[in-house]
């Protein structure tokens, strides 16, 4: 029973905190669970928290009382707020507050009335209470926190070493020849909570861009946009983001844009420690309307040599995610399978079990 339970806990602990910020990404929305970062909602929902949402669609019915995560970068909402609904309605817009706040959102002009098309997830509550997991969000805060220190990556190793040595020095004689597919499972889950834990790492020091323009026959401006409305046949040139590599370990860097009216200078840095580079990039009016292009500057650790990261990147930036942070990954994973004692056992435990379904299928 402990056992199972120390393997649920492990589970939790490491895909909860990890994975959601990498499906969060993928989405451009909050996804399952989000970290909170504030202490807006005190006592309620504390920094730390990791806090469950339910996605909204169009059937979506919002109340009074319900505590919702929305964001509108256009209207001066630029991060993800979870606040609770204090007023309004679908058609002219809901007043949200926080629960330690003095004031609305919208009281001073800070925020307008939330449009329902904002709101991305409700809080799902037993009777009044938010269901969170308490402190598990400090997790990803001090990853986020510590990006930039060259420890990190050998401090979350070092973590999942100790716990797969712990594991096998506590085990009994007993337990060790009763657990002989068990341990390839041990560290076939140690291995995807490293990749998964590497994924977040580069996913969190990535960079996420929505470029908003417009193309017609005369010049003029954009609500949002840096931009505005290009005239057909000009141009216009603008440094999108600085990057700098404080730490020691060598970053890749690849500039991802499908938009064929976007043309990126230079679409791969390779930057050691204490470098700095800028991403400049170039809109051309082609073609009329308006626009909105997605451009990704993924970083990527060297696992890889920087043209096949280069080569995957320009396939797909999620793949080239998995496949760079399964890399290290593998030799945690195929470490039971060196050893010609366990290869030995494991053969014949998947025999036996094979003969035993076979055996079973025949009744």
């Amino acid at each position: 029973m402990l056992k199972k339970a120390g393997y649920y806990i492990f589970i939790l602990v490491t895909v909860i905190p990890f994975t959601t910020p990498i499906v969060t990404y993928w989405r451009q929305k909050p996804t399952l669970a989000v970290t909170i970062r504030s202490w807006s909602m005190y006592p309620l929902i504390t920094r730390g928290d990791m806090v469950f949402v339910l996605p909204t669609g169009a059937g979506t019915r919002f109340t009074e009382g319900q505590i919702v995560v929305f964001r509108s970068a256009e209207h001066g909402i630029r991060d993800w707020t979870m606040h609770r609904i204090v007023g309004g309605d679908s058609e002219s817009g809901f007043i949200t507050k926080g629960d330690n706040n003095d004031q609305t959102d919208q009281e001073g002009g800070h925020y307008p009335p939330i449009r329902r098309e904002w709101i991305a997830g409700i809080v799902p509550t037993i009777g009044s209470l938010p269901l969170k997991i308490p402190l598990l969000g400090y997790i990803p805060l001090l990853i986020e926190e510590n990006m930039k220190n060259p420890r990190l990556l050998l401090l979350l190793l070092g973590i999942l070493a100790s716990a797969l040595l712990l594991d096998e020095v506590f085990k009994t004689k007993r337990r060790q020849r009763k657990d002989i597919l068990q341990k390839g499972q041990v560290y076939l889950l140690g291995g995807v909570a490293f990749a998964i834990m590497l994924g977040a790492l580069m996913l969190m020091r990535s960079v996420f861009i929505s470029l908003p323009y417009g193309v017609e026959r005369t010049a003029g401006a954009l609500l949002g946009s840096e931009v505005g409305i290009l005239e057909i046949g000009d141009s216009r040139e603008l440094t999108l983001v600085e990057l700098e590599n404080k730490g020691t370990i060598p970053s890749y860097y690849c500039v991802i844009s499908r938009d064929p009216q976007i043309t990126v200078h230079q679409d791969r840095f390779l930057m050691r420690g204490g470098d700095t580079a800028q991403v400049i990039v170039t809109v051309n009016a082609r073609e009329e309307g308006i626009f909105n292009a997605s451009i990704i500057v993924g970083m990527f650790m060297p696992f890889l040599p920087p043209p096949v990261i280069g080569f995957l990147a320009g396939i797909s930036f999620w793949l080239a995610i998995v496949v760079v942070s399964s890399v290290p990954a593998l030799p945690l994973i195929i470490l039971p399978y060196l050893e010609p004692r366990y290869r030995r056992r494991f053969v014949r435990e998947i025999r036996r079990r094979w003969a035993r379904t076979l055996g079973g299928l025949h009744l």
